[in-house]
C-alpha cells in the first residue's frame, strides 16, 4: 500500500467513529454467541442454568457451603436422556460415586401439576405393580439395583398372605430399608412403596431432598420412615437434566427481583442462608470495583512495566506511518519521512 493511502485510511477511520463502534459490537456479539453455543453444547438442554428456590437440598439450616446446593445457587444442568446417564444413590453408593456431598446424581425434573422444576437426589430406580386382592389395592416395587449393595446395607420385605416377610429377592417388594443414609451416615430410612403414586407398570425414580431427610429424621435417626418424596415418581422423560456444577448465591438476584413462594420477598430474606447474602454483597462490590482496578492496573503496567520490556515486532501488527508537521520552521510545506523498505510496505 502506498504511503499516502495509508495515511488517508487512518484519517478516514478517525472521521468515522461509528465504524470502530460497529466493529466492537460485532466482536462482543460474536463472543456472547460463542459462549452461549458452548454452554448449550455442554448442557444439551436449554436453559443450561436453573436457580434453586428452596432449601430442600441444603446440608445446614443456617449456612450455605460450596459444593452443596443451597437456596439462591445457580446450578448447571446437563441432559440425561437415558437411565444409564443417571447414577442413583444406590448405584453411587456401591461405586463410591458422589455429587454435592452425598452418593449418586442430583436431577432436575418436572412432575404432574407443576410447571416449576424440582431439583432432588435420585435415590433408586423402581418399577411399580398395583394389584387388587380381595378388594384391597396393594402396590409393590421391583428394585433390582439394590443387590449392588452389600446385604448388611439393606433390608427388604414382601407380602406372604397378610403378613410381611423379610426377603433378599429385590422383586415385588412392599418396603425397603437402606441403612446408614444421610450426610452423617446415621439414618436408617424405610421406603414404603404403597405411598408412591399408584400406576401399574410405571418406572421412575424415588427422589429425596438432602435437607428434607435431615429435618424429618434427625430426631429419630435409628428408625425413619419419612424424608423421601411420595407425591411423585418422575420417569426418565420427566427429567430435564442432572446437576453439574454451580454458581453459588448469584441466583438470589433473580429471586429478589422475581420472588417465589419459597424465597425471597426482600433482600436478606431468612429463607436463604445469611452467609449467602453476605457473599453476594461482596461479589457485587467486587464486580463494581473491577473496571477501576483494571484501569489502574493498565496504567501501572504502561508506566512502570512496559518501558522495561523488550520490544517485539509482531508480524500481524500494523506499522504506523510517521509524518512530519504540515509546515516546517520557515513555513514551508512539510515532507514525508524517508520511504519504507520493500519489506516494510503496509
Amino acid at each position: 500500500m502506498a504511503r499516502g493511502s495509508g495515511l488517508f485510511q487512518e484519517k478516514e477511520e478517525k472521521k468515522n467513529p461509528w465504524k470502530g463502534l460497529a466493529r466492537d459490537v460485532l466482536i462482543a456479539g460474536a463472543i456472547v454467541a460463542i459462549v452461549l453455543a458452548s454452554l448449550y453444547a455442554y448442557a444439551g438442554v436449554w436453559p443450561p442454568l436453573v436457580v434453586v428456590e428452596s432449601s430442600s437440598m441444603q446440608h445446614s439450616g443456617t449456612e450455605s457451603s460450596l459444593g452443596v446446593i443451597d437456596t439462591g445457587d445457580m446450578v448447571f444442568q446437563q441432559a440425561a436422556p437415558t437411565t444409564d446417564s443417571i447414577i442413583t444413590y444406590v448405584r453411587g453408593r456401591a461405586a463410591d460415586y458422589s455429587t454435592y456431598g452425598d452418593f449418586g446424581d442430583v436431577i432436575i425434573f418436572r412432575h404432574d401439576g407443576s410447571s416449576t422444576p424440582v431439583i432432588h437426589r435420585a435415590i433408586m430406580y423402581v418399577t411399580l405393580h398395583v394389584v387388587v386382592e380381595n378388594g384391597t389395592t396393594r402396590q409393590t416395587a421391583d428394585v433390582p439395583e439394590i443387590t449392588s449393595l452389600s446385604n448388611s446395607s439393606w433390608n427388604a420385605w414382601n407380602r406372604t398372605g397378610n403378613s410381611e416377610t423379610p426377603t433378599r429377592n429385590p422383586m415385588s417388594l412392599i418396603s425397603l430399608e437402606i441403612l446408614n443414609m444421610g450426610i452423617r451416615r446415621n439414618i436408617n430410612l424405610r421406603f414404603n412403596f404403597t405411598y408412591l403414586p399408584k400406576e401399574d407398570g410405571r418406572s421412575g425414580y424415588v427422589t429425596m431432598g438432602d435437607n428434607n431427610l435431615r429435618i424429618r429424621c434427625q430426631v429419630k435417626p435409628a428408625d425413619c420412615s419419612e424424608g423421601y418424596d411420595t407425591g411423585w415418581l418422575p420417569r426418565i422423560q420427566d427429567v430435564q437434566g442432572r446437576a453439574r456444577g454451580e454458581l453459588p448465591w448469584l441466583g438470589l438476584l433473580k429471586l429478589t427481583l422475581q420472588p417465589t413462594s419459597s424465597c425471597c420477598d426482600r433482600w436478606g430474606d431468612s429463607e436463604a442462608p445469611k452467609n449467602s447474602w453476605d457473599d453476594l454483597l461482596l461479589t457485587l462490590i467486587g464486580l463494581a470495583a473491577l473496571p477501576f482496578a483494571l484501569e489502574y492496573a493498565g496504567r501501572g503496567w504502561t508506566k512502570f512495566v512496559s518501558p522495561h520490556m523488550p520490544k517485539i515486532n509482531w508480524p500481524w501488527k500494523k506499522r504506523t506511518i510517521p509524518v512530519r508537521d504540515p509546515t516546517d520552521a520557515e513555513g514551508n510545506p512539510g515532507t514525508w519521512d524517508e520511504p519504507l523498505d520493500d519489506d516494510e510496505v503496509l
